[in-house]
């Protein structure tokens, strides 16, 4: 009987110790099922105020910002900010700061763009603050 019981817990290790492993459903995602993620992704704002400055923090699932002293390369995502609809201040990082602000509410509008990808479209993004 112990023999039997043997037998069978070293057959069920050896079968347990095979390298054909099951391919998830789906394995192998192709570039332009990315380009269509980053079309529906998302993105968080948080900001404060601080004096007469301005914190704004950006959060993009899947999204890849460029460097501040390099080059853009395709696809890398930069950010454009205009205060009560002046004129357009381009930002290659997501967190960075607005100083300067006078006293009084203002209208910040913010919009992620992608670099040389048209089609890669965020929705804007509008708050306004109050410097007191």
């Amino acid at each position: 009987m112990s023999r039997t019981i043997l037998m069978l817990l070293v057959a069920l290790m050896l079968a347990g110790c095979t390298n054909d492993k099951p391919r998830p459903e789906g394995f192998g995602g192709s570039i332009e099922a990315k380009a269509q993620e980053l079309k529906r992704s998302s993105y968080s704002v948080r900001h404060f105020v601080k004096g007469n400055r301005v914190y704004v923090d950006v959060f993009v699932q899947g999204g890849n910002f460029g460097m501040p002293d390099k080059e853009l390369a395709k696809g890398e995502l930069y950010l454009t900010v205009s205060i009560d609809g002046g004129r357009e201040v381009r930002y290659m990082t997501p967190a960075f700061s607005i100083s300067g602000l006078k006293k009084g509410y203002h209208e910040i509008n913010l919009s992620v763009q992608s670099y040389k990808q048209p089609g890669v479209i965020h929705r804007p993004y509008q708050w306004t603050v109050k410097v007191d």
